[in-house]
């Protein structure tokens, strides 16, 4: 009953927000509100806008979820986007809120999250540009979604493959900031955070448990988190990016250190023994794991990032190299007496990443776009007893269309990992009946590969949904 009564509310007010602002003029940018940038864009979207004194806007997006596959639920997932922006001379306050409801997990649920809420001084300095902000804000580094070392998103997280567009769940870093654009063009961003959230991570049992955590849990094994209290040296992080001068494109070369936010699993519990009736009442056996538990790791990275534009093409590559904090999980499933070896069932490799990506805007007419990448990453030193290969490679397709003024657009998005040949497509179709409404069907389906895999392991998990969403 609450969750019908919730649901004729938030329907309410999507109506009445529409309705509010389907006579002003000029087109509402949705991207702009969650911070995002598009494929597509050569441009991260500004942190602060100085074009007017005061502003608040917001976003309201209803969500309903049905599963294609056994039992059928039917879900919700509503949210409320809040962006306010004050200035005063070279001073700026801005503050990004966002409220959750869903019942999605194992109860229903409303949560909120500051995105950000900072503080920023701008100013020159002779002919340099500097930029000062204090408190809680989103960083926009890195070209591609699956690499930005600040933000990522544990694959078993589900919730990370709702939208195509990853920055949806950003939330930023609360700490210090500096940026300076110097002659010449040379950039210079830095920050260093004291404290570390990590991302929530789904509940056991819910709508997002893999097959293969199931399975696990069926079998008696416990699911815990297990992050150690905080300390200076533990959570904080600190972090370097230089954009680099050129012609035609842009680049940068950045470093960081801190919590990884890509929380990873680990044995945290195992058995060797059995009880017995007679003596000698134990007896034992090959180990195995009773108890996994989440963890942020110790990491550090070193990045680079290259964009450029040719007429309507824009060229795009990424790499990034981490020392420190990758974990590659051992095979103890096939074989048990690894956790002998490796009692956290985890071994500690140097990782690297690259992408590489194409965009076309207008591609063999108006209003079509596409976006291929090609993601590979790459293990130091691996050993053949871990679950994951040397190499893994993957390769995304995109491809929008609009028509009518852009109140009709179509999406339709593959992922495929090429060595478990494991894939998730998207397809979407979306309607703007006013400037600031947009209302989207779609479907995600998976396909290929096995429990182990990042698509693989949500292959009974196909839905399609209907989200609105309403700029006021």
């Amino acid at each position: 009953m609450a969750m019908k009564k919730i649901s004729i509310l938030l329907l309410v007010l999507f109506l009445t927000a529409s309705a509010i602002a389907m006579d002003e003029d000029g087109d509402f940018d949705f991207a702009e509100l969650l911070g995002t940038s598009l494929p597509g864009s050569t441009q991260t979207a500004p942190a602060v806008s100085m074009t007017q004194r005061f502003r608040l806007e917001g976003e309201l997006r209803p969500s309903i979820w049905y599963g294609l596959k056994d039992p059928h639920d039917v879900q919700t997932t509503n949210r409320l986007d809040l962006l306010m922006e004050a200035h005063m001379k070279n001073t700026s306050l801005v503050a990004r809120l966002r409220g959750d409801y869903q019942d999605i997990e194992n109860k229903d649920e409303f949560t909120g999250d500051i995105r950000e809420l900072y503080f920023q001084q701008q100013g020159y300095l002779k002919k340099t540009y500097l930029s000062f902000s204090a408190g809680r804000k989103i960083l926009h580094w890195g070209k591609g979604d699956e690499i930005r070392p600040m933000d990522r998103i544990c694959p078993e997280d589900m919730r990370a493959f709702l939208y195509y567009d990853k920055n949806d769940r950003k939330s930023g870093l609360t700490g210090l900031f500096v940026e300076s654009a110097m002659p010449g063009g040379l950039r210079v961003e830095a920050f260093w955070s004291p404290v570390f959230v990590g991302s929530a991570m789904p509940d056991h049992g819910s709508y997002f448990t893999s097959m293969r955590l199931q399975k696990f849990s069926d079998a008696g094994g416990r699911i815990i988190e297990s992050d150690d209290d905080w300390t200076w040296d533990g959570q904080s992080s600190i972090g370097l990016k230089i954009g680099l001068p050129l012609k035609r494109a842009d680049a940068s070369l950045y470093a960081w250190r801190g919590k990884d936010p890509m929380p990873m699993l680990k044995v945290s519990g195992v058995i060797r023994q059995i009880p017995m009736e007679n003596p000698p009442y134990d007896m034992d056996i090959p180990p195995a794991a009773t108890t996994l538990s989440w963890f942020h790791s110790d990491a550090v990275v070193f990045g680079a990032d290259f964009e450029a534009s040719a007429g309507a093409w824009v060229f795009r590559t990424e790499g990034a190299w981490q020392t420190k904090g990758h974990y590659e999980m051992m095979d103890f499933e096939k074989n048990p007496l690894l956790l002998n070896t490796f009692p956290e069932g985890l071994a500690e490799k140097q990782k690297g990443e690259f992408l590489m990506g194409v965009d076309r805007n207008d591609l063999f007419f108006r209003n079509l776009f596409v976006n291929v990448q090609y993601l590979g990453v790459y293990i130091h030193d691996h050993e053949k007893f871990m679950e994951r290969d040397a190499y893994t490679q993957g390769a995304s397709f995109t491809m929008k269309y609009s028509a009518f003024d852009s109140r009709i657009s179509t999406l339709w998005r593959v992922f495929t990992w090429m060595n478990s040949q494991d894939r998730q497509h998207q397809v979407e179709a979306s309607w703007r009946p006013f400037s600031n409404t947009l209302l989207t069907a779609g479907a995600f389906f998976y396909s290929g590969g096995g429990e182990r895999d990042v698509f693989g392991q949500f292959r009974d998990k196909d839905f399609t949904f209907f989200r609105g969403s309403v700029i006021f």
